[in-house]
């Protein structure tokens, strides 16, 4: 009888600890300047001394997330989320059926709002960056996409429409800040119409037109207080 209680307790202790070393845990991988989280994996012991991923996480200085991902076998698997540094969505993918791309995508803006408000038939990711995060998505309404590329941080780099394959009407590109770089407007994919740039504090950069493609009309550059630097009249010939 004490012989059983032995090999009871014992092999009660053996699964206590098997289940222990199974178990995930985090470890951090990089830290900021005052030492609190950048990147942390969490990882479960597997033989033989090997470590096996089973998540990866990166923060914000402010603490905040910036995005979370999963892993089996070391390949992407479950809901990936990227988030804004004010904890808000930006987009979040399934792994589980294309641990490519992924599949189901969805993006918000930093109010948790869908980050495309007007109605639409369907939308896809068009290029990710080397981490998955999705660099440029298209909204597609009939013959017409409303495209969008983002900056590291989130913020929208390049808006503007495609219709038939072509760039269509106007197209603005940003900043990281949210500052307005550039305006130009399109016509059937060839440059028609004021074309507007601006450095990163707001102050014009230069300022002109376009007909079919060649600049025409006054271009006029500016000096970085705003003060108009030099004009070129492209239809003198």
């Amino acid at each position: 009888m004490k012989m059983n209680r032995i090999f009871l307790a014992t092999a009660a202790a053996f699964v206590l600890c098997l289940a222990a070393c199974n178990r995930p845990y985090d470890t951090v991988y990089s830290t900021y300047k005052d030492g609190t989280p950048k990147l942390v994996f969490t990882v479960v012991d597997g033989k033989g001394g090997t470590v096996t991923r089973l998540g990866e996480k990166m923060y914000y200085e402010n603490g905040k997330m910036m995005y979370e991902k999963h892993f089996n076998n070391d390949k992407p698997s479950g809901t990936w989320k990227f988030f804004y540094d004010n904890g808000q969505t930006f987009a979040q993918g399934n792994f589980d059926h294309n641990d490519s791309v992924g599949s189901g995508w969805k993006l918000f803006n930093d109010k948790g709002e869908d980050f495309f408000a007007d109605s639409y038939d369907s939308m896809a990711v068009l290029d990710f960056t080397a981490d998955h995060r999705p660099l440029s998505v298209a909204y597609y309404k009939g013959d017409s996409e409303m495209r969008f590329q983002f900056n590291d941080n989130y913020t929208v780099n390049t808006r503007g429409m495609v219709k038939n394959g072509k760039k269509e009407g106007q197209w603005l590109f940003f900043y990281a800040n949210g500052q307005k770089m550039l305006e130009a407007n399109y016509s059937g994919g060839v440059e028609n119409g004021a074309y507007n740039s601006y450095r990163e504090n707001g102050v014009p950069y230069f300022r002109g037109f376009y007909i079919n493609g060649q600049r025409a009309n006054i271009w006029e550059i500016y000096d970085e207080q705003g003060n108009l630097a030099g004009r070129q009249d492209y239809d003198k010939h």
